[in-house]
Parts: structure tokens; sequence; C-alpha cells
């Protein structure tokens, strides 16, 4: 008979690492498939408040796969085996999600069940580990939980708002369908109770999502496919109404330049956040740098929004709002559109635009523009190493990788420029109804400031003198 002390405690019997283990990285997966998910739903989402949101929460659910990857691997240290052997069940389950027939329908989908699940997942790991010897898992676990609740809290205040009552009787039989299909899966522990899979629910046997390749803007737009002179040589008139801005004055021809670029840059958000759901079985770092690319661009097209609301302006009637950048490069392979997308931030940071353009603000003496600028121009630096990185990854590093990026670069571009040419004729694509009306509101709140002599050499419309002398 062996010899022993009384136990000192009695942990729950399902605390030790390997316990641990499994339930991160489910979730890990969860929140890593989620991440994706919000990131392909944010493209097709129109309404303009549920985009930017999630836009928010995809970028918050990267941080939190993150966190919950690197507690798995401490876990068990040195193994790698996090991103091997994802749980099928989980996988499934995640692809049902993104079924939704509609944002209201996937918006109650996230927030209305699997947000609410994963907290209650959370939650009863909380109560049952132990908190000394689980510290690292715990504090991670607390934040992510803080950052779920508020995203809840904020999407139902914000559906309230905009579209009363998706969140309640309008989706109960698409929330009932991932219910019982959560249940079928032992819940997002994998140890709750089992119930029968739904495959004769009304919801199920949907096709594969996949991410759209047009997007539609917020209804209350005037439908645009440009937003600048500079897209569309051929709207010549469209020129003619921004150089009367620019007679103003240069410094407010900046201001207005730089809020509805910043604005329209929703575009570029939409490019990185397609090719993170198209773009399948990458390194970690690829879904987590992309992520902060995309999230970035809505923080800056919200920049500009915020911008045009100080001014008092209506922008829904005053302001353009493009679809064409991304519905030209949409059809394009994911790589192609990064390509593309790199080219130009590339070219704007090697150039000195940002620098250029703070300046001008600065003698506009717009403090707010000028802070926007800033942040901006720190974000896209970063960006730009983002696509350095992942392209050489994506092509190869050698001369045939460098020349191959090369040739989807020059063919993306001929694709825009083919657009352009097919719809330069379009109603959509004329800009002086709204440059013109944008006009008349800018002359009423002009007020003077000294000039501080600055030599203002930005010069945004630079005229197409071949297609001006056209009749």
């Amino acid at each position: 008979m062996a010899k022993v002390l009384p136990a000192s405690r009695h942990p729950h019997e399902d605390t030790r690492v390997d316990n641990a283990s499994f339930f991160l990285k489910r979730c890990y997966v969860v929140e890593r498939r989620m991440m994706c998910t919000l990131s392909a739903w944010f493209v097709d989402t129109s309404q303009w408040d549920l985009k930017r949101q999630l836009s928010l929460d995809m970028r918050e659910t990267s941080l939190h796969a993150d966190a919950l990857r690197s507690r798995v691997l401490e876990l068990r240290y040195p193994r790698r085996d996090v991103d091997k052997k994802y749980d099928p069940e989980i996988l499934a389950f995640m692809g049902e999600v993104a079924k939704a027939s509609s944002s209201e329908e996937f918006v109650a989908g996230v927030y209305g069940l699997l947000l609410p699940e994963l907290l209650q997942a959370y939650n009863a790991y909380l109560d049952r580990t132990d908190l000394l010897d689980d510290a690292p898992t715990v504090y991670a676990l607390r934040h992510i939980v803080m950052d779920k609740q508020a995203q809840i809290y904020r999407m139902q205040a914000l559906v309230n708002r905009v579209i009363p009552g998706a969140l309640d009787t309008n989706t109960v039989e698409w929330r009932d369908y991932l219910r019982q299909y959560l249940a079928s899966i032992g819940g997002f522990s994998g140890t709750d109770e089992r119930k029968a899979k739904p495959e004769n629910h009304a919801c199920a046997g949907r096709p594969t999502y996949e991410v759209g390749r047009q997007v539609t803007r917020d209804s209350r737009w005037r439908p645009s496919l440009y937003h600048l002179p500079h897209e569309n040589k051929y709207d010549v008139e469209g020129r003619k109404a921004w150089q009367r801005i620019e007679q103003l004055d240069k410094r407010i021809a900046m201001q207005v330049w730089s809020a509805i670029s910043h604005f329209n840059e929703i575009w570029a958000a939409e490019v990185v956040a397609a090719s993170m759901w198209d773009l399948q079985d990458q390194p970690w770092d690829f879904y987590l740098d992309l992520a902060r690319w995309s999230s970035d661009e809505t923080r800056h097209s919200t920049m500009g929004y915020r911008a045009l609301e100080g001014w008092g302006w209506d922008a829904p009637d005053l302001i353009p709002w493009g679809n064409a950048l991304y519905n030209a490069m949409g059809p394009m392979p994911p790589i192609q559109r990064l390509a593309l997308l790199y080219y130009y931030e590339e070219g704007l940071l090697r150039s000195g635009t940002k620098q250029i353009e703070i300046k001008i603000l600065e003698s506009a003496q717009d403090d707010g523009s000028v802070q926007d600028m800033d942040f901006d121009w720190a974000d896209e630096a970063i960006h730009v190493s983002y696509g350095f990185k992942w392209l050489k990854h994506l092509t190869g590093e050698d001369n045939a990788g460098q020349a191959e990026l090369k040739r989807l670069t020059d063919e993306a571009r001929e694709i825009l420029a083919q657009f352009v040419r097919k719809h330069k004729d379009d109603p959509q694509a004329k800009l002086a109804p709204y440059f013109d009306r944008l006009y008349d509101v800018i002359a009423a709140e002009i007020h003077e400031i000294p000039d501080d002599g600055l030599n203002i050499q930005w010069a945004p419309v630079v005229a197409d003198e071949e297609v001006l002398q056209q009749p």
C-alpha cells in the first residue's frame, strides 16, 4: 500500500494542459475563420455604418485569434502543430455561418447567436480553470470577453438604429438553424451533449459562400463610379467643375480633395478584405497583417467621412462614393488585386505625396485634416511593407517572381484602363453634377486667413491635353 499526503486541492477534472490546448485551439480556429468571414461580409455589405463596424470587429477578431494561437503554442512548447489538423466540425460550422442570405441575416447569425454562444464557452472555461496555473490564458480570455461583449453591444445599438428588427423577428429561422448546427457538434467546447444535425432545416443545403466580385454602395448615396477627376480622363466636364473649386484656393481644393479621397479609400479596404477570404492556407501572419491593412483603410475612410460631417455637409447628397476601383479589380485573381494596390501605395510614398499634402493642409490651418493625413502616412508606410513582404511570398523572391509581379501589375493597370474606356460615357461616371453642387456649398463657407506665402506646387488635376482638345 502506497503512502501519500491528502490532496492539497481538488481542481476541475478538465483543467489539465491537454484539455486547455484542445479547447483553445478549437476556439482559435473559430476566431480565425470568423475574422475571414467578417472580412468577406464587410465587402458584401453596402450600409455604411454596418460596413465600418464589421471592419473594426474583423480587426479585433484577428487579435483574439492571435492571442489564442500564441497560448496554444505556449502550452506544449516547442510544439508547432497549431495550424495543422483543424477540427473539421468547427470548419464546417463556420462555413455555414458564412452562408447568410443578406447582411441582416449575417449580422443576426454572428451577433445574435455565434458571439453569445462563444462568450458562454469562454466564461465557462474561466469558471473551471485554475487562475494561478493557467494565468496567461485567463488574462487573454478576460480581454477577449470584454471585446466580444462590446462588439455585441455596439452592433445591437447600431442595428436598432439602421435596420430595426434584424436581431429580432426577421432572422429567427437563420439563428435557429445555426443554433441547432452548433449543438450537433457539441458546442464550441466540443464537450456539450450532441444533438441531431439539422439536415432537413429550411436553411440547410445553401451553396458555398463566395465573396462578391462587385460591390454596391449605401442606397443613401447616388450611384457613382468615380470620386475624383483623375480617375476618368474622359470626364472633361468633371475636370472643369473641379478646377472651379481649385480656383477658389488650392488650399481649399486640398482640404476637399483629401476628405473625398479618404472617404473613398473604402475600395482599398475591400480589395484587401476580399483577398483574405480568397487566399486560403497562407501563413497566419499573412492574415494578421491583412486584417490590419484592411481595417486601417476603413479607418481612413471614416477620417474622410468625419471631415465632411465636420463641415456640416450632407455627404450622400454632395460627395461621390465610387465603386469603379473595386468593381474593376474584383474579377482579378486576389494576388493581382494586391499587386495593383501595392503599386498605387508604394508610388504615393515614393513620390512624397503625403508630405506635400500635409504642408498644404498646414498652410490652410486645418489641424484636423493635418492630423488625419499624418496618421494616414504612418499607416500607409506599414501597408507598403506588408505588400512588399507578402507579394514576395506569393510570387517568389527570385527574378522570376519579380517578373511575375510586374506582369500582374501591368496587366491589372490595363484592365483598369479598359474599365474606364468601357464606362467613360456612363451617367454614373460624370462628376460635374457633384462638384457643381459642392462649389456653391464651399463658396458659402469660405473665410480668409493670412497668406503664409506657401508656394503650392500640388496639381491634382493633370489635364490630358489630347482629351481636352476633343470637341
